[in-house]
């Protein structure tokens, strides 16, 4: 709840410092006094845009700061005003709002991923990492002459961002131009979960659809992965075929490459080794014959000197050796024989071998090692099998979440209707005669984190009118009577601890004026609000009641914003009742309206 606020050069306000209690806070006065300078004073410190025009004239910067208190169940509020107020110099109309904050419906867009209100502003806090001060939070901000702004939060920097993220979980500011939690779907979605006290169940919900989309993600992995396998392995095999026609280990391609050689120099082989045996053995020039005649002489002559024993042994071993090398030579010609076929073979699968190297850029000699590679990658791949356990597992999620969304979906089917026909009934007594208000589920058919449907509140505020969006169809003071009667009937089950209603009283009066303010004393009664009003009715029903009055001081117009305490209550009542001249008749009345209030 809200505990003190100080305001200092906020358009023509100097400075205010004011206290409240729990309960009800009306703030009241003579239309223009200002009376909703606080509510922008909120929404300003709260993260609501602003720019230099909200700086008083002749000032270096606003500066706002508020201090709320932490805890989540409040003390029924007491009988004491509501604080010690220092008088103020302070000044500004509800005319300057819109201008000053630009706090209005299209920033219910920025704070749709505020998370405060869901997590609660204290858990908020401990998620951001900002210092714990006992139970309690100081927001501050300053807008300077440049329209520069500067956040904190505990005294530590923020910014604008975290603020508003924040203030979704300390404060909720209803009204006409009023940023609203009512107009967001996770809002509404939110409320109506806790009405229908499925706000655990919506949980389960959400963490079923998470562990089914990641299923649903690995399978969509999975199938990519083994897409892109099988279509490698494709490659591969492709590959492998060709390689296996014509790889060969590095001794079979020099095997084939000399025998290449020979098959094609087949004639000038033979004819050499034929050559070779002319020369030796066989043509006129018998060289074997000649050595083995002068190995004969020489031995004849050794015993006559044997110094040429030496010479004739060297010419002998000569002559053996050339005689072998006949015999290898008449072998080797008789192996040796021309074969176009088979040179015609050889040399096909030398073109095949050589153009498989040019397709994968590699030589001759490398494809073997390359069909090994192949091979192995081949064997390495996964076959998909394992993809029948993810199928199982994804379906098992997807039962998991269908079942515990129909069931939420059951619970809100029925709540909608108690809501409808609770809120309906509300607003029809706030001078809403012929309003329906309905909670519309709109099916989506593949589900979602938040369930089976949208949430969406809506408002037929005519006969024969067909319900539509509330934050659509609702005009300013429609909205704030729906808001007050959702309050009313979601009061057990709302988080947000300071309620701040502005023009909530907008076009009724007399009987009806007097239910809105029981109304929110029945709300304050489980947080604190506060409310800006212009009706006797409903200020008679606060706990603590704020006076706004204007005045000049030295020709500039100045606003002072006073507690009242119980005779200073009976004179502005009265004065509300009446008008300017005050009779004891119209004090009288005052006095029975605050009498008639009961008791906390």
């Amino acid at each position: 709840m809200l505990l003190t606020l100080e305001v200092r050069d906020f358009v023509i306000v100097e400075h205010v410092t004011l206290e409240f209690g729990h309960g009800l806070t009306v703030l009241t006065g003579e239309t223009g006094a200002g009376k909703s300078i606080l509510v922008d004073a909120l929404a300003l410190v709260l993260g609501g845009r602003a720019d230099s025009g909200c700086v008083r004239a002749g000032a270096e910067r606003t500066e706002i700061s508020a201090v709320f208190s932490l805890e989540d169940v409040l003390a029924p509020p007491g009988e004491h005003a509501a604080g010690a107020a220092e008088s103020t110099d302070a000044g500004g109309t509800g005319a300057a709002r819109s201008a000053s904050t630009g706090w209005d419906e299209t920033d219910n867009d920025l704070a749709e991923d505020a998370d405060a209100s869901d997590l609660g502003a204290a858990n908020w806090l401990a998620q951001q990492g900002f210092p714990d001060e006992d139970g309690q939070v100081l927001v501050r901000r300053s807008i300077d002459a440049n329209g520069r702004s500067r956040c904190w939060i505990n005294g530590r920097a923020a910014t604008q961002a975290q603020l508003r993220a924040l203030g979704t979980g300390l404060l909720d500011i209803h009204g006409q131009h009023a940023h609203q939690s009512l107009l967001r779907p996770r809002a509404q979605r939110a409320l109506l979960d806790a009405f229908a006290g499925a706000a655990a169940q919506a949980a389960t919900v959400s963490q079923a659809w998470r562990v089914w989309q990641g299923h649903r993600r690995a399978l969509a992995e999975f199938d990519l992965r083994l897409t892109a396998q099988m279509e490698q392995r494709d490659a591969l095999q492709r590959e492998e075929s060709d390689l296996a026609a014509a790889a060969l280990p590095a001794e079979a391609w020099l095997e084939l490459q000399q025998e290449h050689a020979r098959l094609a120099h087949a004639h000038s082989l033979l004819s050499a080794a034929q050559m070779g045996v002319d020369s030796l053995a066989d043509g006129d020039a018998d060289v074997l014959a000649t050595l083995n005649g002068l190995v004969q002489r020489l031995g004849e002559l050794e015993g006559i000197d044997a110094t040429l024993t030496a010479p004739r042994e060297l010419i002998e071993g000569a002559a053996i050796s050339l005689n072998e090398a006949v015999h290898e030579l008449r072998r080797y010609a008789h192996r040796v024989e021309a074969d176009p076929e088979r040179l015609l073979a050889v040399e096909e699968q030398l073109q095949r071998i050589l153009a498989v190297a040019r397709r994968y850029r590699l030589q001759p000699d490398g494809l073997h090692e390359r069909l090994l590679t192949v091979r192995a990658a081949i064997a390495g791949l996964q076959d998909g099998l394992s993809q029948a356990a993810l199928v199982e597992a994804c379906a098992k999620a997807e039962k998991t979440y269908r079942l515990e969304a129909a069931a939420l979906s059951t619970r809100r089917r029925k709540a909608a209707a108690e809501v409808g026909k609770t809120v309906t009934a509300s607003i029809r007594s706030l001078a809403m005669g012929d309003g329906v208000f309905s909670v519309a589920l709109k099916p989506l058919a593949a589900g979602s984190a938040d369930g089976d449907e949208d949430i969406e509140f809506g408002l037929a505020a005519y006969p024969g009118q067909s319900p539509g969006a509330l934050a659509k169809i609702a005009s300013g003071g429609e909205l704030s009577r729906v808001s007050l009667a959702l309050q009313t009937a979601l009061s057990q089950v709302a988080r947000v601890p300071t309620l701040v209603f502005d023009e909530v009283d907008t076009g009724i009066g007399g009987g009806v004026a007097e239910i809105v303010g029981r109304l929110l004393y029945d709300v304050a009664a489980r947080c604190q609000v506060m409310c800006v009003t212009h009706l006797p009715q409903v200020a008679a029903w606060a706990d603590h009641h704020l006076l706004v009055s204007k005045a000049r001081d030295v020709g500039a117009p100045v606003s002072r914003i006073d507690p009242l305490d119980a005779a200073a209550r009976v004179e502005e009542v009265a004065r509300m009742l009446g008008g300017i001249k005050l009779t004891e008749t119209t004090r009288q009345h005052a006095r029975e309206l605050l009498a008639a209030r009961p008791a906390r």
